[in-house]
C-alpha cells in the first residue's frame, strides 16, 4: 500500500473496524437499493414483507453491496433461505453467468440505483440506514487510534460515518475503492507495519473475513455477536485459537478501559 496512507502510527494499540455489521446496520437500505436496481418493472415500489424477511435471514452471506442484487434475484426465483446460506457463491456466479453479467456490472447497477435514490430523496436514503447504538461511544473512545475498513462503497461510507457522529477522521475511512487488491488485508498489513510494537485489533462480523487474516502476527481477531453472522459461525469463532467472540458489553469494556 502507498506510503501516503492515513493511518495511526507508532501506537501501542490500534483498532481496525469493519463497518456494516459492526457499526452500521445497513440491511434495510441494502434490500431497497437492490430492489430499485433489479426488481421487475411490474412489481410494487417496495418489496413485500415476506421477501424482506428472507433477505434479512440471508444477509450473512453478503460480503459487499453489489451481491445484494443476485441475492434478491435468487429469492425472487424461489430459492429457499437454507439453499442460499449453504451455496451462495455458486448460486450467485450461476446467476451472473446466466445473465451475461460480471461483478463489475452488478456493482455499477447497485451504485447507480443507490445514487439515484440519494438524488431523489437523500434523507429517505439515510433514514433507511441504521446504526448499532451500543457501538458508537466505544468506537469514539479510541477514535485517535482507529481505522474503518469496509467493502461498502467509499463515498456512502464516509457520509454515514459523519451521520453516525463517529470521530474517526474520514481520511482513515477505507471504502471499497480505497482498499486495494487484497481488500481489508491491505489495511491490516499497513497498520501492523506502521505500528511495529502494537497490538492491532480487528473487529468483524464475518468469520470468513477473519479466517483470511489468521496468519498475520500481532493481530487480535474479534467476531462481534450482533452482526450478520450465524450461530455456527459464532461457535467456530469461540473455539478458534486466534479469535474470540464479543458481546456488546465485552466490546464496550475492551474499548473503554
Amino acid at each position: 500500500m502507498s506510503q501516503d496512507m492515513e493511518l495511526p502510527e507508532q501506537q501501542s494499540t490500534v483498532y481496525v473496524f469493519d463497518f456494516d455489521g459492526v457499526i452500521c446496520d445497513s440491511v434495510g437500505e441494502n434490500i431497497l437499493s437492490a430492489w430499485r436496481a433489479a426488481a421487475p418493472a411490474h412489481m410494487p415500489r417496495t418489496p413485500p414483507a415476506d421477501l424482506e424477511a428472507s433477505f434479512r435471514a440471508c444477509r450473512p452471506v453478503i460480503e459487499t453491496g453489489h451481491q445484494n442484487i443476485p441475492l434478491l434475484h435468487l429469492l425472487l426465483q424461489g430459492y429457499a433461505v437454507e439453499q442460499i446460506l449453504a451455496n451462495f457463491d455458486q448460486l450467485m456466479q450461476g446467476f451472473l453467468d446466466e445473465h451475461g453479467q460480471t461483478e463489475a456490472d452488478s456493482m455499477a447497477a447497485f451504485g447507480k440505483a443507490r445514487a439515484a435514490w440519494q438524488a431523489e430523496d437523500e434523507e429517505d436514503w439515510f433514514s433507511a440506514q441504521g446504526f448499532y447504538a451500543h457501538a458508537i461511544a466505544p468506537v469514539n473512545h479510541v477514535a485517535d487510534r482507529a481505522v474503518i475498513a469496509t467493502t461498502k462503497q467509499h463515498e456512502p461510507a464516509c457520509r454515514l460515518v459523519t451521520r453516525a457522529g463517529l470521530k474517526i477522521p474520514l481520511a482513515r475511512v477505507y471504502g471499497m475503492e480505497r482498499l486495494g487488491p487484497q481488500k481489508k488485508r491491505n489495511i491490516l498489513e499497513a497498520a501492523l507495519a506502521r505500528n511495529p510494537n502494537a497490538e492491532v485489533h480487528f473487529f468483524e462480523d464475518r468469520i470468513a473475513t477473519l479466517n483470511k487474516m489468521t496468519d498475520l502476527p500481532r493481530l487480535k481477531l474479534h467476531l462481534v455477536d450482533w452482526g450478520y453472522n450465524l450461530p455456527a459461525e459464532r461457535a467456530e469463532a469461540a473455539a478458534h485459537a486466534r479469535m474470540d467472540i464479543l458481546s456488546a458489553d465485552e466490546f464496550a469494556s475492551m474499548l473503554q478501559r
